[in-house]
């Protein structure tokens, strides 16, 4: 097959297994690797195998994140296994090393600081956004992707679909957010009547759009962080309304904690993991805690979490008293 060819069947192949942002990225590593393969480095190489392990070597003594490998080697062996129908029998490569740096976590008065400063985008209700980030753990595309019916505001529960490695969990909702998030239920509602008078389809996850193509006309559906513009879907080509995108949220908190004086370097994701951490701190059941992050292995949970160093006491704060040396 050329090269144009395996593109389009990947792109058929991606359209049923994986997120449209996850197929974009591995379209970047399949393009680099197709590259690599017309070089007389690649052609030396005898087996896929042995092709593969040259490309990510490559990458490593080309100092490429460990993340970045991670990510071309995930895109070739998706290439591989779903569309060459070809199982690998192992590779081999160098690997580049993984960093291990540390997260910054804001501080409760630094969140209160950060949330007084945030401000509403045109037709966006950021610091709602914001707020569930924060108050219910959510990854910046789980507060985007959620919908009107993922609300359950009699038993104060929320529930995130098809999230990291499709799993599906609930999440409490804090009561100083009901009624903030009632009115914006009521605003996304308004929105999808009108789409629905117009026959404005609304984007559904995966298949759905064809199995139950009456749901995208159905209020329940929309999204509760809707975009403000229609777009064309880039697989479908249909006309439809998506939710409002990350960039949105994430420019919003870098704004909001630079206006806040905060040091570190904050994202959406900071958010989250202040939230594992705040609860930690303040002697929650980490099994719980990891139950609402969405993590299988507690100890992913107590990542998240201040480092136990933090809480030691310092020898120096034992020498009592502290001799304080005049300086000149």
């Amino acid at each position: 097959m050329k090269p144009s060819e395996i593109l389009a069947e990947f792109a058929l192949v991606a359209a049923r297994k994986i997120a449209i942002s996850t197929e974009k990225s591995y379209q970047v590593w399949i393009q680099k690797y197709f590259k690599f393969l017309a070089t007389p480095e690649a052609r030396k190489a005898e087996s896929s195998e042995r092709k593969m392990e040259v490309f990510l070597s490559n990458m490593a003594r080309e100092d490429y994140s460990s993340i970045s490998q991670n990510q071309a080697f995930n895109a070739l062996l998706f290439l591989y296994r779903h569309v060459l129908k070809k199982d690998l029998q192992g590779v081999d490569a160098l690997r580049a090393r993984r960093s291990s740096r540390a997260r910054y976590t804001p501080t409760p008065d630094e969140i209160l600081a950060m949330l007084q400063k945030l401000e509403n985008t045109p037709g966006h209700n950021v610091r709602l956004a914001v707020g569930m980030a924060y108050a219910c753990g959510l990854r910046v595309s789980e507060v985007c992707q959620i919908r009107i019916k993922d609300f359950d505001l009699d038993r104060m529960v929320a529930t995130v679909f098809e999230g990291k490695n499709d799993k599906d969990r609930t999440v409490r909702l804090p009561e100083t957010l009901l009624t903030s998030i009632h009115r914006q239920l009521t605003r996304a509602t308004a929105l999808a009547e009108i789409d629905i008078a117009a026959g404005q389809p609304v984007q559904l996850p995966g298949r759905l759009a064809i199995k139950c193509p009456s749901w995208q006309f159905e209020t329940r559906w929309h999204f509760l962080f809707p975009a403000t513009n229609t777009c064309t879907h880039p697989r479908t080509g249909k006309t439809v309304r998506w939710c409002v995108g990350p960039d949105v949220i994430q420019r919003a908190v870098k704004r909001a904690a630079q206006a806040a004086g905060v040091a570190g370097k904050v994202t959406p994701h900071s958010l989250r993991h202040s939230f594992c951490s705040h609860l930690l701190d303040r002697g929650e059941n980490i099994k719980r805690v990891a139950e609402a992050m969405g993590h299988t292995d507690i100890r992913t949970t107590a990542g998240y979490g201040r480092k136990d160093c933090e809480q030691m006491t310092s020898p120096l704060d034992r020498i009592v008293p502290f001799p304080n040396h005049k300086t000149a």
